[in-house]
């Protein structure tokens, strides 16, 4: 090969890996779909004919966006007219002049086949860190029993027909519930993602509907901006549902059968935390069992994240002494052996010590009585606060190359 011909090939393959590393997609926001519990969502969910204007909170920005659309847990088709995008106000009320139209394969209108999900085409946006985001879908035809989110703590506005930028929403339904949207990424070859799998405590209930004070949230918010941050642009990926089990159907699929999808799918991803198994071990009948069954099953998703390069992080499992239905003495001590396990095991990068962060130090049983909504199982958003802030400290620990990076987020004991 002649100089020049080499010269030639090594610039196309630098171009082609500038090119490459510029076009890497990363997840900004996410949720995890589920089937819709009429138990949570007794009104008609059909949304055929319906506008409905969604609101989410990103964690990083970027000038360039997709949205995916899922139908994954349908038996219909979902007909889509357009969807357009803007930068939210409060309410239903967006920034008129920010709005764009999305496309997908570079038309507006999409169909999306039962049991699978669409990503939009590239749309030039001007996404900032920590930014609300309006998603409008105007739907043609909608399946009888869409693929939504239910715990979206977020309020949605529904209107009969076509809306646009100028439609006025303050009549719309209300629903605090998320239908089809499941993710946005952006480009950014310098960002990467955490996806977290988690039940209702990861979802936020206990939390201020629209405030976005899940833990995640607060988590996002020291790591994209919100404070002087050493990570690099991290979205944080929330893939919690409420009243999810690892091992057994609750509400939508159990963790370790949704795990590939909702989590080792998420883009740009550098690392997972996985915080699950209290409505296991508060549901057992057999709870000793049951942390031997956890630990397995943890064992299986921590080998698919680290075959794929990924950073493995777990969260020990919080008190719960004083929720009826759930405290039994056989079903702490299977928690404390879940916990032991998180805090000991070698498979894993490290740990967030949930635990000993939100138990009351004269009861270690117990949540704190001031960080919790009164059900003594789910933080408010106090403890909320406390956690996110803790996960994100733990987080940039692990970024600061000192050879207790190696071993876990805190101390072992």
């Amino acid at each position: 090969m002649t100089i020049r011909k080499f010269l030639f090939v090594l610039s196309f393959f630098i171009v082609f890996s500038v090119h490459a590393q510029q076009e890497r997609w990363v997840g900004t926001w996410a949720c995890a779909p589920q089937t819709v519990d009429k138990g949570f969502m007794p009104y008609n969910n059909q949304m055929t004919n319906r506008s409905v204007r969604q609101v989410v909170k990103v964690s990083i920005g970027g000038s360039a966006i997709r949205l995916q659309l899922s139908n994954e847990l349908s038996s219909e088709p979902v007909e889509i007219t357009s969807v357009y995008v803007a930068k939210a106000e409060e309410g239903a009320e967006i920034q008129k002049n920010s709005t764009r139209y999305l496309q997908f394969s570079g038309k507006r209108q999409v169909t999306i086949p039962a049991s699978k999900a669409v990503f939009s085409d590239a749309l030039k946006f001007d996404l900032l860190p920590l930014e609300r985001l309006s998603i409008t879908i105007n739907y043609l035809k909608a399946p009888k029993k869409p693929t939504v989110h239910m715990g979206s703590r977020t309020t949605s506005y529904i209107l009969r027909g076509v809306t646009n930028a100028n439609t006025d929403f303050s009549t719309a339904f209300k629903e605090d519930h998320w239908f089809n949207i499941s993710a946005i990424d952006v480009l950014d070859a310098s960002a990467s993602s955490v996806a977290i799998l988690g039940n209702s405590i990861t979802d936020g209930k206990g939390c201020v509907t629209n405030a976005q004070d899940r833990w995640p949230d607060f988590m996002s918010a020291v790591l994209n901006g919100e404070h002087e941050s050493k990570s690099p642009k991290t979205g944080v990926l929330n893939l919690g549902i409420g009243d999810n089990r690892i091992l057994s159907v609750g509400l939508g699929q159990p963790g370790k059968e949704r795990f590939d999808r909702d989590i080792l799918g998420q883009r740009g991803l550098r690392a997972v935390i996985i915080f699950e198994a209290i409505n296991d071990i508060g549901t057992s009948t057999n709870p000793e069992e049951t942390a031997r069954q956890l630990i397995e099953a943890y064992q299986v998703m921590i080998k698919k994240a680290r075959q794929r390069g990924l950073k493995v992080y777990m969260g020990t499992i919080t008190p719960f002494n004083g929720c009826k239905g759930y405290f039994t003495e056989a079903r702490d001590a299977a928690r404390k052996t879940v916990n032991e396990w998180i805090r000991t095991n070698h498979e894993i990068d490290g740990f967030i010590d949930f635990d000993a962060l939100m138990r009351d130090p004269s009861s270690p049983d117990r949540l704190r009585k001031d960080c919790q909504i009164g059900d003594w199982l789910h933080p408010n958003p106090k403890g909320y606060k406390m956690m996110g802030e803790y996960a994100a400290e733990r987080v940039e620990e692990m970024n600061v190359p000192t050879p207790s990076n190696q071993r876990s987020l805190i101390e072992r004991k």
